[in-house]
């Protein structure tokens, strides 16, 4: 069965809703060595309709030129990806809404050969997806920066689901990437 890894940029003061605001000048090289592991073991995208519409009109403007490497860019505009969202009919960057109960959906994509599927952001969808156990890593990129209004990490969870802790890289820079697994 295929992994579902999440990752999300954070703020030490738990925001997730802006990074494109304050974690740039943290996506150095030791970042998207990273990111570029995360990308290239999965063979899909998982976003939420927010995410989507953000990165579907960041990444095909990009040429790599921009200080992200040109190869996550070709990857980020070639993976094909799956949106969750109830408004959404159209959508363009190799992405298709999914259609009907998306925690069936997640589950039947996750039964399907191949490797990981990759999520960014963590917001509403992220209530279905750990409601129903799909979830098989989260990848937190803590970034040092004391934001603390705004959209919060699991402010749309109802449910306590635990968590352990399985590995913590730190950046140079600051950044500490924990990753957790549910218990």
């Amino acid at each position: 069965m295929r992994k579902l890894v999440e990752a999300t940029h954070v703020s030490l003061g738990g925001e997730i809703g802006s990074p494109h605001v304050w974690a740039m000048e943290y996506l150095d090289n030791e970042h998207f060595n990273y990111a570029n592991k995360l990308l290239f073991a999965a063979d899909d995208l998982l976003l939420g309709r927010r995410t989507y519409e953000g990165l579907s009109v960041a990444y095909p403007a990009m040429t790599g030129a921009d200080g992200v490497p040109k190869e996550f860019v070709d990857r980020m505009n070639s993976i094909p990806k799956h949106v969750a969202s109830t408004t959404l009919r159209e959508t363009t960057w190799n992405a298709r809404v999914i259609p009907g109960d998306v925690a069936e959906y997640v589950a039947e994509l996750k039964q399907q050969p191949g490797r990981d599927i990759l999520k960014f952001g963590t917001g509403p969808l992220d209530a279905t997806l750990m409601k129903h156990n799909l979830i098989d890593e989260f990848h937190l990129l803590l970034t040092p920066v004391a934001i603390g209004t705004g959209q919060h990490l699991f402010e749309d969870i109802n449910t306590s689901p635990h968590l352990n802790l399985v590995d913590i890289t730190r950046f140079t820079n600051g950044v500490v990437v924990l990753v957790y697994t549910p218990r």
